[in-house]
């Protein structure tokens, strides 16, 4: 399948030893990703275009005409430090194989209404750049590309210039707004897991409160220092990160918390630290808690502060909001699970996606197929080829529905049924 092939040229770009990738934005790894996707694009008559800050585009014409509504089918190629394989690279994978097979059946004579977009979202993961969802946002108009271009890594350096170094600033012109757009991953969860589902329509998202505090203290010596004379940066993190595992803790699993990142200075073994930067996150799918829950995550944070007897800034904040997917693209992705004989399930997204970022733009759907164990950033994170396969199918009906309907979900899941184009996928 060429699927397959594809998936598997792209896990070689940053792979490890353990089985997963660390596959940094704007790294040489991920310049080697996008290339080979590009590779892929070209050799299927795609039209290729990188937009200012990075995104890819492959355009497949498909419709009769020059002006035809776009479908676009994707996800991300980057990923977080020692990660799984499947996160992001499978949507995009597939988005590829998809429109390959679409193109084919074009040739054969089929005939279509819309075209399909490809596209790998630039700096999804936020690993290495903050915020993330930066190129799906930036495509949406929540961020400048400018903005987006100056954002820096922790040595420093630019999107811009991380992007320049690999050949991945482009000035293209972003394709139009879609009429619809579509995301295949992984759950990186366990309820398809647990309810012995194999295809999961994403209904909701939960909403995320973001902020990057700094504790600002004074360096020490860590030896003669009186205890009552220091001013510890590190001990208000510390109290801060077990006050944000308490707010969770009140709400259980209705209200998720955590501290991913922390950078500390000046990190040396015999000095007191002067400065602590950490990026907390508190989630939760009810408005009421997650504004709680971030109320007394800002309240530790002056209490933190004080019993450290250091100052606190929160240096950016940003407030993913809880929003319902449309039932249109639902309703489409459930005829075409069921034309698969596939068990599903509507459920919600704990974890930010791109098709997140497309919500208010175009009508968005976001299908999951299971993850082993739910786990997920992470080097082994592992989905079956059975389930890598059904979500395909899944996707490819559904592309196929929309790109012969104009891209209007509505008409593709009243149209008559639509077999798939292609099996070689």
């Amino acid at each position: 399948m060429a699927f397959h092939a594809l998936f598997s040229r792209l896990s070689a770009c940053g792979a490890t030893r353990a089985g997963g990738i660390t596959r940094l934005c704007g790294t040489a790894e991920d310049g080697a990703a996008r290339a080979v996707l590009a590779g892929f694009l070209r050799e299927a008559e795609a039209e290729l275009r990188t937009d200012a800050v990075g995104n890819q585009f492959g355009i497949f014409r498909l419709a009769r005409t020059a002006d035809a509504p776009l479908v676009m089918l994707g996800s991300h190629l980057d990923s977080q430090p020692r990660a799984g394989r499947f996160d992001g690279t499978y949507g995009v994978a597939a988005a590829a194989a998809i429109g390959a097979a679409l193109r084919r059946a074009r040739r054969a004579g089929a005939v279509f209404d819309a075209d399909l977009c490809v596209v790998n979202w630039t700096n999804e993961e936020g690993a290495r750049f903050r915020p993330s969802l930066l190129g799906s946002g930036t495509y949406a108009g929540h961020h400048g590309a400018q903005a987006a271009l100056a954002c820096r890594d922790d040595a420093g350096i630019s999107l811009g210039e991380a992007l320049a170094a690999i050949g991945a600033l482009g000035t293209d012109a972003p394709p139009p707004p879609p009429a619809c757009y579509l995301e295949l991953h992984v759950e990186q969860g366990t309820v398809l897991e647990e309810a012995g589902a194999t295809i999961g329509i994403v209904a909701r998202n939960w909403g995320a409160a973001k902020l990057e505090v700094a504790f600002l203290g004074a360096q020490a010596h860590t030896g003669p220092t009186r205890m009552g004379r220091r001013r510890d940066a590190l001990l208000a993190a510390a109290s801060l990160i077990t006050a944000l595992r308490a707010v969770a803790a009140a709400w259980p699993d209705r209200v998720h918390t955590s501290v991913g990142r922390i950078l500390v200075a000046p990190n040396s073994a015999n000095v007191v630290p002067a400065e602590v930067v950490l990026s907390a996150e508190i989630r939760s799918a009810d408005d009421g808690l997650l504004a709680e829950a971030t109320g007394r995550a800002e309240a530790a944070m002056t209490a933190a502060a004080e019993q450290a007897g250091v100052a606190v800034a929160v240096r950016s904040r940003s407030l993913r909001p809880i929003r319902a997917l449309p039932d249109a693209v639902c309703d489409l992705t459930a005829a075409c699970a069921e034309a698969e004989a596939l068990p599903m399930l509507r459920m919600d997204t704990v974890a930010g996606h791109d098709a997140i970022s497309l919500l208010g733009l175009c009508p968005t759907g976001l299908i999951f197929v299971p993850s082993r164990d739910g786990i997920a950033h992470n080097e082994a994170e592992f989905t079956t080829d059975a389930d890598l396969e059904a979500g395909l199918r899944v996707a490819l009906r559904a592309a196929t529905r929309l790109c012969r309907a104009g891209g209007s979900p509505v008409r593709a899941l009243h149209a008559a049924s639509a077999d798939d184009p292609s099996r070689d996928e």
